[in-house]
């Protein structure tokens, strides 16, 4: 008999059914969400790495507490309705962290975040208010303490690129004067001074180099770039330099910016670009080449000289698998292909051996003319400046530093375009940001033409 105020009391203290019906979608909301999130964000990280926690680690937990605690509505409804508050607190904290970590770019995502946990609180509120504060706040506290962990590991790990030296090469007096949009060295090479871009005309390819390091769009506290909206420097030159073999453009503060030598049939470029603070961002590109005449391109890389790599077509965000290169923190030089578009897992064409003091070497290959080498690209720097950490949006063990490749559409005609970059996170999925270290970086770049220039 003594047992039945005590049963009547629990039920009284148990949420009512349309209570439990909004926890039960609200619950339902987050194991889709966070399928969503194991499907969709990179994986294949240490278990250790601040990634495998964001992409393998919260979404799991968060999908088996919320399966675990529907059932427990249903089943044990009061001493479940203790652990409703936790759900609040873990989104609430997390809107905090972000605050915290990105207090420049995280408003908009914070703002998102909190209003949900907002709505949870006030639903978490009207569930639990006849329960004691002693019943539900030990596991809300936990609940926060896991909500600004995630937040904490979306900070982006310290820059590891190289820079060459602190400065670029400087000269005292710059006068300023306008300096045209094209200039010649040679019927077949010329250059662009908004872009730096480089350009040689063969009797049938075209190859166009653009040396200078490019950023898009740089979050200042390395943030997801799609928070941010400030884009990254654009080029700045006040004078140019002259003679019929050598052209010299430079910045407004005497910082000499590209230099292209013409040497014994061969170009020489050389480019600096001076970042006066750790600079973050998505995409970014170290060297970009655009290659077009060809009919069938491969690659012949001098860190693995036995193998061609023909140079295929990409989609995006999904189809059509990608190729790329990268440098592992061991110095290994990978070419992998990719499993859907830029997406892991990747398989491995080839490899070799890239140590930071050795040059890059790319033979362009005309394949349908019996595997004709019609030109060499030689990056001289890259190697020594580029960052091996673990890229946050690739996983599978590939490298922040990326060689992409590929042609502009299916045709095998079409241009190519090869992308070199030191540190970014183009490849593989989401926007987070990766670093530069301040200090002047250098890219020197010799193009060996095998076949006559255009006249």
């Amino acid at each position: 008999m003594s047992s039945r105020p005590h049963q009547r009391a629990s039920e009284r203290d148990s949420p009512a059914l349309s209570l439990r019906l909004a926890w039960g979608c609200a619950l339902l909301a987050h194991v889709v969400l966070a399928g969503a999130a194991l499907w969709f964000l990179p994986q294949g990280f240490p278990v250790f790495h601040r990634r495998f926690v964001l992409s393998t680690l919260a979404p799991a937990g968060i999908a088996t507490g919320s399966l675990a605690l529907s059932c427990a509505l249903v089943f044990a409804p009061r001493a479940a309705a203790r652990f409703v508050p936790a759900i609040a607190a873990f989104w609430a904290a997390g809107a905090c962290g972000l605050l915290l970590v990105f207090p420049q770019t995280g408003a908009a995502a914070a703002r998102l975040v909190g209003l949900f946990a907002l709505f949870l609180a006030v639903l978490a509120g009207v569930t639990c208010r006849k329960h004691a504060l002693r019943e539900w706040l030990p596991a809300a506290l936990l609940a926060a303490a896991a909500g600004l962990g995630v937040a904490g590991a979306e900070r982006p790990a310290p820059p590891s690129t190289e820079p060459i030296q602190p400065e670029s090469p400087r000269r005292f007096r710059v006068p300023s004067e306008p300096i045209p949009d094209r200039l010649e060295l040679g019927p077949e090479l010329s250059i662009e001074s908004a872009s730096l871009a480089v350009t040689w005309r063969g009797r049938d390819a075209s190859i166009s180099i653009a040396p200078a390091l490019h950023f898009d769009r740089t979050p200042a506290d390395g943030f997801w770039s799609i928070f941010s909206n400030v884009m990254g420097p654009k080029a700045q030159l006040a004078s140019a330099t002259k003679t019929a073999e050598a052209l010299g453009l430079w910045a407004p503060d005497g910082r000499e910016r590209l230099s292209v030598r013409r040497n014994s049939g061969s170009i020489e470029l050389e480019a600096w670009t001076m970042l006066d603070r750790p600079t973050y961002s998505h995409l970014n590109s170290f060297t970009t080449v655009s290659v077009s005449g060809h009919r069938k391109l491969a690659l012949r890389f001098s860190a693995c000289p036995a193998a061609l790599i023909t140079v295929t077509h990409a989609d995006y965000p999904t189809g059509a698998p990608a190729r790329f290169a990268y440098v592992d923190a061991k110095h290994r030089f990978h070419v992998v292909q990719a499993t859907d578009a830029e997406k892991g897992p990747y398989t491995s064409l080839t490899e070799g051996t890239l140590a930071p003091g050795d040059p890059l070497a790319i033979d362009l290959v005309e394949l349908s003319d019996d595997a004709r080498t019609f030109a060499r690209l030689e990056f001289l720097d890259f190697a020594a400046q580029l960052s091996t950490a673990l890229s946050p949006t690739a996983g599978y063990g590939v490298s922040e530093n990326a060689l992409e490749f590929g042609l502009t559409d299916t045709n095998p005609s079409s241009p190519a375009e090869l992308v070199l970059t030191l540190a970014a996170s183009g490849v593989g999925r989401g926007w987070d940001s990766v670093g530069h270290r301040a200090g002047a970086y250098r890219n020197r770049v010799l193009l060996h033409p095998f076949e006559r220039a255009s006249r």
